[in-house]
């Protein structure tokens, strides 16, 4: 069993890409029928860019122009471009949606993309939010309307994140987590938090790892908890603001890995309600524990996630400081 030195400090603050809209599938599930090369990435489908909260982004031509600096977030089911890039780019309005954030619903405005591309990979015809970029980070954001099934994977090492999955590698230093359910084009794994069944999902657009408040109280009924605790703010996309209770999981097993001493905000997080996990304990693992690992592979084609552990961590157990 693989043990990985998690996390080299307490976050003591968060920006959470929390952000669901009513699904539209047509285009997402379109993309299953396409015909993906995941090893031959097209220029401009990666990046070295790595923002303050170590989020990558791809570049994203948009209507022809650009490239922007977009994130990929696939804890959305809704891509989401800045208002001020809207209104450079006079991009027609749209009808108003209501978006999903980390405490509860909010109406937003939304515009007209026509095209939305990265690399060769384009979808036509968005209706994307509008949302303040100084909530964002980013000049927009691509979801699982734009993603659909084709798959990332993020080269933390390399610092590049990149449209299509890896395939799996048989070597010490991998390993291969299938998923076990899918909700909206969410795929989740199975884990043991802390000694708890836990379902875990990854979203490349949060800062920080979340559990929800029935984790939170099986964690503590098992002792899978360290005893300090630190009241701190959630910040959505959105806006919105939650407040949370920072503690530390003694351990996440996925698959055979096993990250020790992982810091993670509880609270009454509306995404869970959102995706149908308020009663199971479930993980919100973002980037803060992504970016612990050399390379995460999300293979959507294959209903698995591929974990590539560094030389350096395969083996060794260390505690968060």
């Amino acid at each position: 069993m693989s043990s990985v030195p998690v996390l080299r400090r307490w976050v003591t603050s968060a920006g959470l890409a929390a952000l669901t809209a009513p699904v539209t599938t047509t285009l997402a599930r379109a993309a299953r029928a396409e015909s993906l090369q995941p090893n031959t990435p097209e220029p401009g489908e990666r990046t070295r860019a790595l923002d303050a909260a170590r989020r990558l982004t791809v570049q994203v031509f948009l209507n022809g122009r650009g490239p922007y600096a977009f994130l990929i977030d696939t804890g959305a089911n809704a891509s989401v471009v800045s208002i001020e890039l809207a209104a450079g780019l006079d991009l027609p309005p749209g009808s108003p949606v209501k978006l999903h954030g980390i405490a509860g619903v909010q109406p937003a405005d939304t515009v007209l993309a026509d095209s939305i591309r990265v690399g060769k990979r384009e979808r036509r015809r968005l209706s994307v939010s509008v949302l303040p970029e100084r909530f964002i980070r980013a000049d927009g954001i691509l979801g699982m309307d734009w993603l659909g099934e084709q798959g990332l994977t993020l080269d933390f090492a390399g610092k590049q994140m990149r449209v299509g999955a890896n395939p799996p590698r048989d070597d010490a230093y991998s390993v291969t987590v299938p998923t076990m359910d899918e909700r909206s084009g969410l795929s989740l794994i199975e884990a043991q938090a802390g000694g708890v069944r836990t379902l875990v999902f990854l979203d490349t657009g949060s800062t920080t790892t979340v559990g929800n408040q029935a984790l939170m109280d099986e964690a503590i009924r098992r002792q899978g908890v360290s005893g300090a605790w630190t009241d701190m703010q959630l910040v959505s996309l959105t806006g919105q603001t939650l407040m949370g209770r920072l503690a530390a999981l003694k351990y996440v097993r996925l698959g055979t890995i096993t990250l020790r001493n992982l810091p993670v905000v509880f609270g009454p997080v509306h995404t869970f309600n959102y995706w149908g996990l308020a009663d199971r304990p479930a993980l919100l693992l973002g980037v803060d524990v992504l970016n612990a690992f050399e390379e995460v592979s999300l293979d959507y084609r294959r209903g698995s996630v591929h974990f590539r552990l560094s030389s350096s961590s395969a083996g060794r157990s260390t505690a968060a400081s």
